[in-house]
């Protein structure tokens, strides 16, 4: 005797949770990098409760993904992106880091120009070659 599976209803599009909340935390900080965001407009965006959000900022806190400043209850309070979090987002989602810092990139050409070496105090000891 075989019993026939019901087919599953689709599931409701509701507010996101979990993993889902977490990524769209970390997406939304991340298009502000190195600031502390308020989280209400995406709060409201995404149709997730003050308090829910706020409770989302202070797991990923705990977990050292953002720094949470500033925590008032009831609140959706706000956030800033550590590089743990970004990590994270980047492994989720796949991609690379967006913002590569000037004194990581490989410099292309000379580095100083002759105008401004002379200006460096080495200079006054040694002279420039012309």
């Amino acid at each position: 005797m075989t019993t026939a599976k019901k087919p599953r209803a689709p599931r409701k599009a509701g507010p996101p949770s979990g993993e889902e909340l977490d990524a769209a935390i970390l997406r939304f900080l991340r298009a502000t990098p190195n600031r502390a965001v308020d989280l209400a407009p995406l709060a409201a965006d995404l149709g997730v409760d003050a308090i829910a959000m706020q409770l989302a900022v202070e797991r990923l806190h705990l977990r050292r993904m953002v720094v949470a400043p500033f925590i008032e209850p009831g609140r959706a309070g706000g956030a800033e992106l550590t590089a743990v979090g970004l990590r994270w987002l980047i492994a989720r989602e796949g991609g690379k880091p967006k913002d590569v810092p000037v004194a990581f990139q490989p410099a292309k050409g000379r580095v100083r120009a002759q105008d401004e070496a002379a200006r460096l105090p080495r200079a006054q000891v040694y002279g420039v070659k012309r």
